[in-house]
């Protein structure tokens, strides 16, 4: 669901959750959220930037505020604006499902040759088989957190690094520090470059 700022204000608690973004991080609420590594203003969403270390805890405790078919996750923590902001960027925008929160954040793995539908469909697997979280996203980034373990991590850890090689190549180092990442955090960080 996209919405401009005249569907924005006519939408349902948009009043309510604008008020609820300002209160759970204390900063002005911008009329947009960014994309592109926040060289792109959305008007589909609302956003305020806190500092990056706070970020998670604030949009958690904002989620846990927010009215059914409201969505909040971290955005653009590293922006490439000019003039650069500082701080991390919380979003809230309409969605049906998490996995909305990847069309808000325009999310994508080009040079994988991954699109955001492309990610959804991958995700939605996931989701269905251990249901997941995701806590933040952005132009080439993903952080998610699964709410029920592989039972099998080492395969998954392998279905992992064939989705998204970057994660061991340049993060990880090995499929096997990978599995043991995401048993410690219960989770992926998943970025293409």
């Amino acid at each position: 669901m996209v919405m401009n700022n005249e569907a924005q204000a006519a939408a349902p608690d948009f009043a309510a959750v604008t008020a609820m973004l300002q209160k759970a991080t204390g900063a002005e609420v911008r009329p947009y959220s960014t994309r592109d590594f926040g060289r792109d203003k959305y008007a589909g969403a609302i956003s305020a930037l806190v500092p990056e270390d706070i970020a998670e805890e604030k949009m958690l405790a904002l989620r846990r505020e927010l009215p059914p078919q409201w969505l909040s996750f971290v955005g653009t923590t590293n922006s490439l604006a000019s003039p650069k902001p500082v701080g991390a960027e919380i979003v809230v925008g309409p969605g049906r499902e998490a996995l909305d929160i990847l069309d808000i954040a325009q999310t994508d793995a080009v040079n994988y040759g991954m699109v955001t539908k492309d990610l959804k469909a991958h995700l939605r697997l996931w989701d269905q088989q251990y249901g997941i979280d995701i806590l933040q996203a952005g132009t080439d980034t993903i952080m998610l957190k699964l709410r029920k373990m592989p039972a099998d991590l080492a395969a998954f850890a392998r279905e992992v690094y064939e989705f998204c090689p970057d994660i061991v190549e340049q993060g990880a180092g090995t499929v096997e520090a990978l599995e043991a990442s995401i048993r410690e955090y219960h989770g992926v960080f998943l970025w293409w470059d």
